[in-house]
């Protein structure tokens, strides 16, 4: 007689069964209701839940799918336990998910981060120096971490960042990173950085005389000087940019020779106009029959920043037999108020080379120039459109004072269509300043003047605009009217 199995071993696997999946899903309620106490406003509730999910949880990745606020707080948490729990095992922990919110998509964990490891002093130092090698949001936010923890006062921190960045300039990685944090340690990271500038790596003395320049720091002059030297061929570039930007006049001579250096000559004039020496005035000039469009281009702006030293020698050069000299010099005469100046330009309008004539016109204009107004008015009749479009810019740039002088042009019944039309796109390019004479202008006895006037002011917009341009609408007839009518469908204002 065969006998019956007993059904106790099922039941109680089933039992094992649903105990495991009672204990899974209890865990998985009490996880979730941590996760979001990790809100609460309440730091003594986040630090107890930030705890609980660092003893038993993947903190990082739970936290990763979480609201932005969240992880702020939750880094605020962090900060608190690392600091309680010192170089514990959770206090470890705590760390490294610091240095991943550090590294967070959104500004407010990567800030919340930083500040919790600021906190902790040197024991953050590992997390930092891998958010340094990092790029961004994280560099920086790791570069300003070590600002506050170093402190010169205090023996404990004084030496001990400058020389784990110091370690880290030797770092392909993260090289660029801590030359940025060591040019805001003050005379420790300039010093480390001024030794980075006779480093045999290019790369490092890069990083090294790019932050020194940056930070303008007159102690890299004597490091820069010495990467000018014959045998430094591959350092030259970097320091006389980094000279440029620290603005030393003392250095302009050390520079000049450089203008002729194909490698480096457009770091050399860009560095001489922000050094601003007129010493650096005619070896610049001298330069101007180069035509390679980006060291002319280097070589207007330089001059444009020495300013006025540097304009009689431009003046002279107005009247040079070298149309690629007279073309260069005016350019660059640009914003002065000098009436030599004014008067050069005011003859260079009637220059044979239309492009001299251009830049003649686009350096004559400057707010306020009203000398420049009548030979910029006789321009906008020239043969060439570029000369035509530079007067037009020219004429909006001097601004609102001139904006009579263009309506009374408007009114002349000489004028051509042409003419006004160019008369009312230069008060347009004065922008809304200009608004208010065109609407006294909208009320003109001479249609030509309320005509264009309408024109101006289409071409400018705004409310203002509609309004009037609506109101002299009502009452309007026959081409002002067309006009009118045109401006506010450009303006969107009025149906099709």
């Amino acid at each position: 007689m065969e006998t019956r199995r007993r059904p106790w071993p099922y039941l109680a696997l089933a039992a094992i069964v649903f105990v495991l999946i009672g204990w899974l899903t209890a865990r998985a309620l009490v996880k979730r209701d941590h996760i979001r106490e990790l809100s609460n406003n309440d730091i003594g509730v986040r630090i107890a839940s930030a705890r609980w999910l660092l003893e038993r949880e993947k903190l990082a990745d739970s936290l990763s799918a979480q609201p932005t606020i969240r992880r702020s707080k939750t880094a605020e948490a962090l900060g608190a336990i690392a600091l309680e729990e010192g170089n514990s095992p959770l206090g470890e922990q705590a760390l490294s998910v610091l240095g991943l919110l550090l590294a967070d998509s959104e500004e407010s964990p990567r800030r919340w981060a930083r500040r919790a490891l600021a906190q902790q002093g040197m024991r953050a130092m590992p997390v930092l120096r891998t958010a340094v090698a990092s790029t961004g949001g994280t560099r920086d936010e790791a570069i300003t971490a070590l600002k506050y923890i170093w402190h010169p006062d205090e023996d404990t921190y004084r030496n001990d960042v400058p020389a784990q960045l110091r370690l880290l300039l030797s770092d392909r990685a993260a090289y660029k990173g801590a030359a940025a944090a060591l040019a805001e340690l003050g005379d420790v990271g300039t010093q480390a950085l001024i030794r980075g500038c006779y480093a045999p790596d290019k790369k490092l003395r890069t990083a090294a005389l790019s932050n020194l320049g940056l930070q303008r720091i007159q102690a890299a002059v004597d490091a820069a000087l010495f990467n000018l030297e014959p045998l430094k061929a591959s350092r030259k570039g970097d320091a006389i940019t980094a000279l440029g930007l620290i603005g030393d006049p003392s250095t302009a001579p050390a520079v000049i020779p450089f203008l002729i250096d194909p490698e480096n000559r457009v770091a050399a004039v860009t560095s001489l106009g922000q050094i601003g020496d007129p010493v650096a005035v005619e070896p610049i000039i001298a330069t101007l029959t180069e035509t390679d469009t980006e060291y002319r281009t280097a070589t207007i702006l330089a001059l444009q920043r020495i300013g006025e030293p540097a304009f009689s020698g431009l003046v002279r050069e107005l009247q040079s037999p070298q149309l690629v000299m007279r073309q260069g010099a005016a350019a660059s005469l640009v914003g002065s108020s000098s009436p030599q100046v004014t008067d050069a330009l005011i003859n260079a309008i009637h220059d044979p080379d239309a492009k001299v004539r251009a830049s003649a016109a686009m350096s004559l204009g400057h707010p306020d120039n009203l000398r420049g107004v009548t030979p910029l008015l006789a321009a906008l009749s020239d043969s060439d459109w570029h000369v035509v479009d530079a007067a037009v810019e020219a004429l909006g740039a001097i601004g609102p004072n001139c904006i009579q002088q263009l309506l009374a042009a408007m009114a002349d019944p000489d004028q051509t269509l042409t003419r006004r039309y160019q008369l009312a796109r230069s008060v347009a390019a004065m922008g809304p300043p200009a608004v208010d004479q065109l609407v006294s202008g909208l009320s003109s006895p001479e249609l030509e003047v309320q005509k264009w006037s309408a024109v101006a002011l289409g071409q400018i917009g705004g409310d203002t605009a509609v309004v009037e341009l609506r109101r002299l609408q009502e009452t309007a007839t026959g081409d002002l009217q067309w006009v009118v009518q045109e401006q506010l469908r450009q303006l969107h204002a009025i149906d099709s």
